[in-house]
């Protein structure tokens, strides 16, 4: 439950601009809306703080203005004050919200357990919070903060579910743009998935459950197109024939129903893709080991942690930075459509123009 409410002030409760009179005094506009809406907070329970990176006749009429419980001012390095008032209070980030806008809130929105920022706010700052506002800074954000507030703080809360969910997915995706290795991985795969297609190899596909279906999302991206007009591309999920699963499971086991397929259509210039979030479905691990002994090109997309059964039997394994199912899988499907991408981008390059008029 958000206790602590911490708010910048330019940016978020004026609309970031200055006005200097004749005599060079500047001013800043503030919205009677917003200023209701900090009240309202106060009359609410939550405790309030501001953090400012100003020190001004200006920053000291906001102190004087509202019913702050607590009022920094001068300080570039929020996050370590946010820090220190947590630890004073004894709260964990889950207490804490924070709004804010510019450059020196990047860092310490993501310390808060919910963060906001207004509509016009820098992008940075945008993909560092959990909730962009649709009002802009000092045009009533903070009344629509109120709102969302009040919902997260509800015992059961549908809000607070869906925002930690998008707090689990923002933190993945986050981990993931600075996975060096990751990446290099990725770029690896795209090239030789190009240059397996340019060889005239097919690409096969297989997962269980959530993953089959990726398996099939992914096929379809090569297969139909992705953003261009142009020639279909040779791939291919070994889930979706039903008759031959079942005969296949009720003749040879279950453990077979992807391996038996390969010994009937694969070729030594194919690739093939097994998706398992675990990494250790034996239907998966038996095609990659029968792909890899036959020449082909084996690669493995699952969690954080490979099994060494799993490693020994592939040529790449691409890990999914999380433990968590469902958020491995949304990492599988987001590098099946980037490598769907490249490939598509490699092999029928577009002037920018044309590009822009298909997407």
């Amino acid at each position: 439950m958000i206790r602590l409410v911490v708010f910048d002030i330019d940016g978020v409760l004026t609309d970031g601009s200055i006005q200097v009179d004749s005599n060079g005094n500047e001013q800043k506009k503030i919205n009677l809306k917003d200023i209701d809406a900090i009240y309202e907070l106060k009359r609410k329970g939550f405790l309030l703080a501001a953090i400012t990176g100003e020190e001004s006749p200006i920053v000291s009429y906001f102190k004087r203005r509202f019913p702050w419980d607590y009022f920094f001012c001068g300080c570039k390095r929020k996050a370590d004050i946010l820090q220190q008032l947590m630890q004073e209070l004894d709260m964990d980030r889950n207490s804490v919200s924070y709004v804010g806008d510019g450059k020196y809130d990047i860092e310490v929105l993501p310390y808060a357990g919910l963060s906001f920022c207004p509509a016009d706010a820098v992008k940075e700052a945008q993909l560092a919070s959990n909730v962009v506002l649709s009002h802009r800074g000092g045009d009533g954000c903070v009344w629509e903060m109120i709102e969302i507030l009040e919902r997260y703080n509800q015992p059961h809360s549908g809000q607070r579910f869906f925002l930690d969910r998008l707090e689990e997915h923002r933190l993945l995706f986050h981990k993931m743009a600075s996975d060096r290795t990751l990446m290099d991985d990725m770029l690896c795969l795209a090239q030789k998935t190009v240059s397996c297609i340019q060889n005239g190899g097919q690409i096969f596909l297989c997962g269980n459950g959530g993953s089959a279906a990726d398996a099939q999302h992914i096929a379809t991206e090569f297969i139909g197109r992705f953003y261009q007009e142009r020639a279909a591309l040779n791939a291919e999920a070994l889930s979706v024939n039903t008759s031959t699963l079942t005969a296949i499971g009720n003749d040879y086991g279950f453990e077979r129903v992807f391996v038996r397929q390969l010994e009937a259509k694969a070729r030594p210039n194919d690739m093939v893709i097994g998706l398992s979030t675990s990494g250790k479905s034996k239907n998966i691990l038996l095609a990659l080991q029968y792909a890899k002994a036959c020449g082909m090109l084996s690669i493995a997309f699952t969690g954080v942690e490979a099994p060494r059964e799993l490693r020994e039997a592939c040529d790449m394994v691409l890990h999914a930075p999380s433990s968590v199912t469902p958020r491995i899988q949304e990492c599988h499907i987001f590098l099946g459509h980037m490598l769907a991408e490249y490939v598509e981008a490699t092999l029928f390059p577009k002037d920018e123009e044309k590009q822009d008029e298909i997407v």
